[in-house]
């Protein structure tokens, strides 16, 4: 149990900062007349924040879960990405339907968003990648 916990702390100090950041930004823009203009760079930065905070997790529990290949560490970081985008949409639409907001407005809007989410990730994997894969200097 200590491990797990030592565990779970490393990816809230290595990664968990980033899906906060994106949230805690999201509650400023929503309150400023750029949210329309903004909307598309809050699901970007989104899909950033999720595929790293998974990417994070896998290196983090790998005592529990094995070595991930980095293969699978992509396709895991796309994929919780794109599950977290696809839900967010979800609560934005329970959101309209129940409370009466008017948040989606087409779903052309709604598929930018998700097409946003994906774009973030993929960046977020792309960089992440390709850091992972240089060579370490000993020195």
């Amino acid at each position: 149990m200590k491990d797990l916990c030592a565990a779970l702390i490393l990816l809230l100090r290595r990664a968990a900062w980033a899906p906060v950041l994106v949230l805690l930004i999201h509650q400023i823009v929503l309150r400023t007349p750029w949210r329309r203009e903004l909307d598309f760079w809050m699901h970007f930065s989104g899909g950033l924040a999720a595929a790293y905070l998974a990417w994070h997790g896998l290196v983090c529990f790998e005592k529990w879960l094995g070595r991930v290949t980095l293969a699978g560490r992509c396709l895991f970081g796309f994929a919780l990405a794109c599950t977290i985008g696809v839900f967010w949409e979800f609560a934005e639409l329970a959101s309209d339907v129940f409370r009466g907001t008017h948040i989606q407005q087409s779903i052309h809007e709604t598929m930018r968003d998700l097409i946003a989410d994906a774009c973030g990730a993929t960046l977020t994997l792309i960089l992440t990648a390709s850091f992972a894969r240089k060579p370490r200097d000993p020195g």
